[in-house]
């Protein structure tokens, strides 16, 4: 139809003259109809062929466009990912893993809502986004659960220490819980978790600031309003500014999880910055050992 002639259409496509030849006489022989007629050594189409060709351009069309999305999707080009993060997450450990994600595909469009504990469950059946990323556990029907790694509750203290973390013992354990302790309400997951750890140690959990968020007790911490216990991943986030970081006897552990729909699979994007997030999990615990070390 471009060339009109089967030796212009070898040369386009590459091919032998007898391989055009072959091809044109198959077609004819499944359409019924002759699609060309010879006139000095040229092809003319006929009507029949033009119908044929008009389609098959809209398929070919549609297989370009095909190729180019995949090509878009391949570098995340015009796509986008949701997720939510608690916010001792949110606050360090995802921003790690989203730019892992950000340097594979540089295109993409990112989105990272800070949830609570109480709104994840919704957060994923109702579809705002593909993934929680969380520090506990998720007991739902719809909602499917992978440990990526742990951690443990910290103390943290006002003032920079020089050498790396300290371990505590019981009686520094006990000095600690009878100053000024910044902490949670006990029917948080955060609050009852410490509050079971020092119940098991024969010590009250009595915090004298209450906040909602392990770095908003942070942040208060570095201005000195206080003591804290708080998970290890929040407290890496203010490594090297002015708190120091204790481990405790025997912690409590806490884990990392990744929360989807059971009915929904991750997006590529989402399966990277889960496996992101693994790594940056089992980072940050070694970077943790090493400063005790």
């Amino acid at each position: 139809m471009e060339t009109g002639s089967v030796v212009g259409a070898a040369n386009m496509l590459n091919v032998s003259q007898p391989v055009v030849s072959r091809v044109l006489r198959h077609l004819e022989d499944q359409a019924k109809v002759p699609l060309f007629e010879r006139s000095k050594g040229r092809l003319q189409p006929t009507a029949h062929a033009a119908l044929i060709f008009s389609e098959v351009a809209t398929v070919f069309r549609n297989i370009r466009s095909l190729q180019d999305s995949i090509q878009r999707m391949s570098v995340g080009d015009d796509m986008s990912i949701r997720v939510g993060a608690s916010p001792s997450l949110a606050a360090n450990l995802v921003p790690r893993a989203m730019l892992r994600l950000r340097k594979r595909y540089p295109k993409l469009i990112m989105r990272l809502d800070v949830l609570s504990v109480s709104q994840l469950t919704d957060y994923l059946v109702f579809g705002e986004g593909e993934m929680v990323v969380g520090l506990y556990q998720q007991d739902h029907p719809s909602i499917a659960t992978q440990l990526l790694g742990s951690g443990e509750i910290v103390a943290v203290t006002h003032g920079m220490a020089k050498n790396g973390v300290r371990s505590l013992d019981g009686n520094d354990l006990a000095d600690l819980c009878s100053t000024d302790l910044i902490g949670f309400e006990s029917t948080t997951p955060h609050g009852r978790s410490i509050a079971n750890y020092l119940g098991g140690k024969g010590l009250r959990y009595e915090p004298t600031t209450i906040v909602r968020f392990a770095e908003t007790a942070c942040q208060m911490v570095e201005v000195g309003l206080g003591s804290a216990l708080v998970d290890s991943f929040t407290a890496a986030g203010f490594a090297g500014r002015n708190i120091s970081i204790h481990r405790l006897p025997q912690p409590p552990h806490m884990g990392v999880y990744a929360h989807t729909h059971i009915e929904r699979g991750l997006s590529s994007f989402g399966r990277f910055l889960r496996n992101s997030l693994r790594s940056e999990a089992e980072a940050s615990g070694k970077w943790f050992d090493g400063l005790h070390a």
